[in-house]
Parts: C-alpha cells; structure tokens; sequence
C-alpha cells in the first residue's frame, strides 16, 4: 500500500532504524521518513510507504515544535547527552528570569550557528565529517527563527545541575542542540540538551501518531487522502499518455504548483512544474 503514516519514534534508535523495522514488520516493499531525529530524540516522525517514498520532496515542512529539557551547567562535544564526552560547568544563581532574557534574546535574534554534529555541508563535506577528522571548519549563522516557546516546568536543581522543560516553535533549520548552547552561553555558562521531543511537524500532530509495535497496514494514509493538490482532469487518451511519463505543458494547464492528474475521477499520478508550464511525472500511480 502507498501512503503515509505519523510514527511516534522511540529513544534510542536512528530514523533509519525506525524505518527498516517498520519496513519489515508490515512487509513493505520501501520506507522512508521526511525529517530526522537524533538517535536519542523521540516524537513525530512522517514516513513514506512504497510508492510515497517518491514523494519527501513535497514535505518540506516550515515549522516544528518540541519539548526539549535543557541542562544548565554542562557541556558536550555534541551539544547533547549522546557522547561520552560531558564536562560539568559550575554556574550559581541561574534563575527563571534569566532563562526567560534568554530566550527572547534568541528570539529576536533570528539566526543560528548550527552544530558540529549537523549534516549541513560545507564546501561538499557534512559538518560531522569534519568533527570526526578533527578538522577545522568555518561556521556560518543561518537565517532561521525561535517562533515561539513557553517554559512548561520549575527549575530543578540536581547535583549542581539546572533542568528545565521548554516547548519550542521553531522554524525550518533550527537546532534545538544550537538553542541550548546559546542559551547556556547567553548565562554566562554552558547549557546542553537532555532530551527532545517533536510534537508537531507544521499542521501534523503526536496526537494522531502511533508507536511502532501498534502499527498495521490499516494506519496507512492514502496519497490522496493525505497530500492537497490541485486535480487536473484528462481524457483518456492524454490519460496514456501520462502513464508512460510523458511531459504535459500549458496546453493541458498553467500553475507553478504540483498537481493530481486523474482521469475518469481516478487519480493516475502526480506532476511538477520544471520550467515555465512544463511539468513531469513525480509519481506515476496507475
């Protein structure tokens, strides 16, 4: 079946993982996601089924928002707890108010450092590559945006230690790992991730997710159940000419959006805009 399903990602495994198990326990023939998370992240993940796969492309989700808990007073060569690599940092008197300064620092700021551990490239290379080589590379600010956020506990204090539970909105490209280094140094320390949880992926919602060993072939959303797209309808002979991947032009319509072909109400494929009103197949499904 082709179609999409909203997974609750456990802790402890990759995205890829988290693909291959669900591959394998519904017998499908290709999965996979359109967003990763860290290893020890858990939360909403949105996996393609089959056919779908061909489809990520369409999924370039603007916003996502997470509960992250913050640790004040500690450091990382990841900016998380997934190393082996943590210093303690001593800071006294961190108090809520500060945190709060912080954060609409980091708010109005706009941009960002990514991590080390990111897999943005540089000049053809991923960041952690160069991390593993222990090779120098230049960092550059990102243009992306802490939309929103709201402090959800007390702030505790273990060991010298400060937690703290924060929901953030964020834009597409934000690095929550990035926010609590920023935050860290905003007061005058050093801050990292404990834990990460994604709630939401743009309009997509952990309320409507499924853990994997509850998961059926029945939980698979339809493509067309699933993705809103202008329908351009066609008669039968365009209709084989499309199965066979041919290119539709402003003959048949003019939009600079991807759309449903059907034919006879059946929906036959998926198209995208490549020049001026000119289109190919994304996905073609009969």
């Amino acid at each position: 079946m082709d179609g999409f399903l909203l997974v609750d990602k456990p802790k402890g495994i990759t995205s890829f993982s988290l693909c291959n198990k669900i591959k394998y326990q519904l017998n499908l023939d290709k999965v996979g996601h359109c967003g990763t998370l860290d290893p020890n992240a858990t939360g909403l993940m949105l996996i393609c089924c089959n056919k779908a796969t061909k489809l990520v492309k369409l999924f370039d989700y603007d916003e996502k928002c997470y509960i992250a808990t913050i640790a004040i007073g500690l450091d990382s060569d990841t900016l998380d707890m997934d190393t082996s690599n943590i210093t303690h940092y001593k800071m006294d008197n961190v108090n809520i108010n500060d945190i709060i300064s912080g954060l609409e620092y980091l708010k109005a700021k706009k941009t960002q450092i990514p991590p080390l551990t990111s897999a943005i490239k540089v000049n053809g290379k991923k960041l952690y590559e160069y991390q593993r080589e222990n090779k120098e590379v230049e960092l550059k600010e990102r243009n992306v945006e802490l939309l929103d956020y709201k402090i959800l506990s007390d702030l505790i204090l273990e060991d010298d230690i400060y937690y703290i539970d924060i929901y953030l909105h964020v834009s597409k490209g934000f690095y929550i790992r990035s926010l609590a280094r920023d935050l860290g140094e905003y007061l005058n320390g050093k801050a990292i991730l404990k834990d990460l949880r994604r709630t939401n992926i743009g309009k997509l919602s952990i309320d409507n997710s499924k853990k994997i060993e509850e998961l059926s072939i029945s939980d698979i959303i339809p493509i067309s159940k699933f993705v809103n797209l202008d329908i351009l309808e066609v008669n039968d002979y365009i209709a084989k000419l499309v199965k066979n991947g041919v290119l539709l032009d402003e003959r048949q319509i003019q939009t600079d959006k991807c759309f449903y072909v059907s034919n006879k109400n059946d929906i036959i494929a998926i198209y995208e805009p490549i020049l001026k009103y000119k289109y190919k197949p994304i996905l073609i499904l009969k």
